[in-house]
C-alpha cells in the first residue's frame, strides 16, 4: 500500500512538473508595470519587442498569437516579448493618450524603431528585419542607432513637430476668440453706460494720497474739469481685482494692501458746461499729462507724478471709455445700479462632449465630482448624434428615465467649460487644468469638440438662449360642462358666461359643478389611458429600456 501511494505521489508530481514546464513555455511576453521591471527587462539581450498600453486602451489582444508565433519559428531566445503600462512607466510618458496600439523595437538598451497600429504584417516584417539587424550588430558589421527609450525616433520627431504646429495655431486662435469676447464684453458695457454717463470721469485717489485732493481741484479747473463729487470707500479684494486688471500698477503689494484694507478717495469730475470735448481726455491732460512728452520737465509737477509715495501710485484715472465702465462698477455702484441693469455674467469658453445616453448613470456620476461640477455648465439628451441639426428630447435625467421608449441613438450632451471667462479675478484654487477633464474622457465620449472656437459654435446649437430658463408648466385645459337636458333657454345662457370664466381661469373649474367635475375627470382619465380605458401596463405591454446597457454589437 506504501508502495503503490509512493508510485502515485512520484506520477503526480512528476504530471505538476510537466505541467509548470507548459505553462513557462507558453508564458512568452513579460508584464512590466513599474520602472523597475522596465529597466530590468531592458537588460535582456537580443531583439526586445514592447506592446506599449495606457490603463483605458489595453494591450492588443489579436497580435498575441502572432507574436508567439513569430518568437517561436524565427526569434526563440534572441527575441522577448513584453506588454508595458505607460501610465506607470516614466520612459513611455509619451505614449500614455494614445489609443492606437504602439510597438517599440529595442536592442543593447537603444531604441530601434517605433510603430503604430495593429498592422500584422508590418509588424511581422519589422521584427524579422530588425532580427537581422541584431545579428549583424552582434557580428560588428552593423551599428546600432544611439538613442534611448524615451527619446523620439526621426518619423516621431516628424508628427511631434507638425502637433507642436497645430497646437501653437490652436492656442493663437483661441487666444484671439477670448480676447474678441473679452473686448465684445466691454465695448457692450461701455456702451450701456454712455447712455447715463458719457459726460463724467470717475477717478480714485489711494490713501496716501487724500490729503492732496486740493491740489487735484486747482490742476482741472484750467482744464474746463470740475469735481462733481467725492466719497471715500474701501475698494475690498474683489474691487481691488477688477481695477489691477485696468491698471497693473494697483496690482503691486503695496497698492494692493492698501485698496483692500483702507478707505481710498472715490472721485467723480465732470466738464464745464461751456467745455466742449471727451471728458476722459480732459481729465488726463490735466492730471495725468497726455499730451506731455515722456521726457517733458513738466510731467514732474503733475499730480500722477507728485502723489506718488515709494514708487506706490496715488492716482488713478481710466485711459479709455472702457476702463471708466469697469471703475464706475467698482467705485459707484449704487449710482449706476440705479440707472442700469448689472452687467451679466461672462460665460468661459467651453466645449461640447457627448456620450451614449445609456451611459448616463456613469457621465453624470462622474460628472459630479468636485473637480468636474464646477465644469459643467448645461447638459441635455437627444435623439441621436447629429452635431450639425441637433434634436432635443429633455434637458435633465430625470425627464429622460421617465421617457417610456429609450433607444440605443440617443445622446447626451455635455457644456464643459475649458477655462475661466476671467482668469486674472478668480482665485488659484478656482483654477483648473485646461482641456477637457481627463475623468470624463476615460469614459470614451462619442465626439469631443476640437477647441473651444469649435466648441462655442456647437454648443450654440445644442443650447441656445434661454435654454437654462425654467420651463413654463402649461396651464390644464379645462373640461366641457355637459349641457343639462332639462335646462331652459335662459338657464344655458346663464351658464355661458360661466363656461368662459372656466376656460379662462382653471381654477375655477375645480370649484365649480362637482357632477360635472367628476365626469370630466372620469372622461379625461378614459381618453389618456385609450378608448376602454386601461392601462398599457396592465395589457401587459412593456417599453425595453435601451439606454440603460450598451448597444449589441454588430454582427461581423
Amino acid at each position: 500500500m506504501a508502495l503503490t501511494s509512493a508510485v502515485a505521489n512520484a506520477a503526480a508530481a512528476a504530471a505538476a512538473a510537466g505541467a509548470g514546464k507548459k505553462n513557462a513555455q507558453v508564458q512568452l511576453q513579460a508584464e512590466l508595470n513599474t520602472d523597475d521591471e522596465w529597466h530590468k527587462f531592458l537588460t535582456r539581450d537580443g531583439l526586445l519587442v514592447v506592446d506599449v498600453y495606457s490603463e483605458w486602451c489595453g494591450p492588443c489582444i489579436g497580435m498575441v498569437g502572432n507574436l508567439k508565433k513569430i518568437k517561436v519559428e524565427l526569434g526563440g531566445d534572441n527575441l522577448h516579448l513584453a506588454v508595458a503600462k505607460s501610465d506607470t512607466i516614466k520612459d513611455l510618458k509619451r505614449f500614455r493618450k494614445r489609443s492606437e496600439p504602439t510597438w517599440m523595437f529595442i536592442a543593447s538598451g537603444q531604441l530601434l524603431n517605433v510603430v503604430f497600429g495593429a498592422d500584422a504584417p508590418r509588424i511581422a516584417r519589422t521584427i524579422e528585419q530588425e532580427l537581422r539587424n541584431e545579428e549583424l550588430a552582434k557580428k560588428g558589421e552593423l551599428e546600432r542607432p544611439k538613442r534611448a527609450p524615451h527619446e523620439l525616433t526621426p518619423p516621431e520627431q516628424e508628427v511631434a513637430t507638425a502637433l507642436e504646429k497645430i497646437e501653437e495655431e490652436k492656442k493663437v486662435k483661441e487666444a484671439a476668440a477670448i480676447e474678441a469676447a473679452r473686448f465684445a464684453r466691454r465695448e457692450a458695457r461701455a456702451k450701456r453706460l454712455e447712455m447715463h454717463f458719457n459726460d463724467i470721469c470717475p477717478a480714485l485717489m489711494l490713501p496716501h494720497a487724500q490729503k492732496h485732493l486740493r491740489k487735484i481741484t486747482d490742476t482741472i479747473e484750467p482744464f474746463g474739469v470740475l469735481l462733481a463729487d467725492k466719497c471715500p470707500i474701501v475698494v475690498g479684494k474683489e474691487g481691488a481685482k477688477i481695477l489691477a486688471v485696468e491698471e497693473p500698477e494697483l496690482a503691486e503689494p503695496n497698492a494692493m494692501a492698501a485698496l483692500i484694507e483702507r478707505p481710498s478717495l472715490a472721485l467723480l469730475f465732470k466738464k464745464m458746461p461751456d467745455k466742449e470735448g471727451d471728458i476722459i481726455e480732459m481729465t488726463r491732460r490735466a492730471l495725468c499729462g497726455d499730451h506731455l512728452a515722456e521726457d517733458d520737465d513738466a510731467r514732474k509737477k503733475l499730480p500722477s507724478t507728485e502723489l506718488r509715495e515709494s514708487n506706490t501710485i496715488g492716482l488713478f484715472v481710466p485711459k479709455d471709455r472702457h476702463e471708466r465702465a469697469a471703475v464706475l462698477d467698482v467705485l459707484f455702484p449704487k449710482m449706476v445700479s440705479s440707472v442700469v441693469e448689472p452687467a451679466p455674467p461672462a460665460e468661459p469658453p467651453h466645449i461640447l462632449i457627448m456620450f451614449g445616453a445609456w451611459q448616463r448613470r456613469a457621465v453624470l456620476s462622474m460628472a459630479g465630482l468636485p473637480k468636474v461640477a464646477a465644469r459643467l455648465l448645461r447638459y441635455g439628451f437627444f435623439a441621436d448624434a447629429s452635431i450639425e441639426e441637433p434634436r432635443l428630447l429633455c434637458k435633465n435625467v430625470d425627464q429622460y428615465d421617465q421617457r417610456p421608449e429609450k433607444e440605443y441613438c440617443e445622446t447626451i450632451v455635455l457644456m464643459i467649460a475649458v477655462g475661466l471667462a476671467e482668469p486674472e479675478l478668480a482665485e488659484p484654487e478656482d483654477l483648473f487644468p485646461e482641456g477637457p477633464p481627463e475623468d470624463l474622457l476615460t469614459l470614451g465620449p462619442l465626439h469631443v469638440s476640437a477647441d473651444h472656437v469649435v466648441g462655442q459654435e456647437e454648443c450654440a446649437r445644442f443650447f441656445p438662449p434661454g435654454y437654462s430658463e425654467p420651463e413654463k408648466k402649461p396651464k390644464s385645459k379645462s373640461k366641457k360642462k355637459k349641457k343639462r337636458r332639462h335646462a331652459s333657454k335662459e338657464e344655458n345662457a346663464e351658464e355661458a358666461p360661466d363656461r368662459t370664466q372656466s376656460t379662462e381661469n382653471p381654477e375655477a373649474e375645480t370649484n365649480g359643478d362637482t357632477e360635472n367635475g367628476e365626469e370630466g375627470e372620469e372622461n379625461g382619465e378614459t381618453e389618456e389611458n385609450g378608448e376602454d380605458g386601461t392601462d398599457s401596463e396592465e395589457n401587459g405591454e412593456q417599453h425595453a429600456d435601451k439606454a440603460t446597457s450598451p448597444p449589441p454589437p454588430t454582427p461581423h
